[in-house]
């Protein structure tokens, strides 16, 4: 088993904290939940999951419509085309591999939704998440440590 490590602190910790604060501020709550869930359920970063299942149950979501989001892909009719858009780029960027990750269609019918704006603020919020999946994949945040959390939170064996 891998062994705990430091955790970032001081102002390595909050050079990182801008982009949270402005996808807050920008991207409406339940995409923020949608991009949360499933970026850090594909990147397989277990405090990430556990922190945004906590946050998405505190913000009214079932565990059903949790467990959708982390899994939308075999739930499409569970989501509008906002949403399944969304995820889609979620995707997309989560999986970035060259230009061709990121099709010129799949923008297109983000801005198409969500107006320009709206999807470079949304793209933030991808990129967010994906800098946090990374940072506690690497220093090893244990879950565990997560206030406020509930078993459920905790159970990955739907993954």
């Amino acid at each position: 088993m891998a062994h705990s490590r430091p955790q970032l602190r001081g102002e390595g910790f909050r050079s990182l904290l801008p982009m949270v604060k402005y996808s807050s501020q920008n991207t409406p709550e339940q995409y923020r939940h949608l991009v949360s869930l499933r970026a850090s359920v594909l990147n397989d970063c277990r405090a990430c999951i556990t922190t945004h299942r906590r946050d998405a149950r505190d913000d009214g979501w079932s565990h059903e419509r949790i467990l959708r989001a982390e899994d939308w892909t075999n739930h499409t009719d569970a989501f509008d085309d906002s949403e399944t858009a969304a995820l889609r780029l979620t995707d997309a960027v989560t999986h970035i591999d060259g230009e061709a990750s990121v099709p010129d269609e799949l923008w297109d019918r983000t801005v198409e939704l969500f107006g320009e704006d709206g999807a470079h603020n949304l793209l933030v919020s991808i990129l967010a998440i994906n800098t946090f999946n990374r940072l506690s994949i690497t220093t090893r945040t244990d879950p565990h440590s997560i206030k406020g959390t509930t078993d459920f939170d905790l159970d990955y064996s739907a993954h």
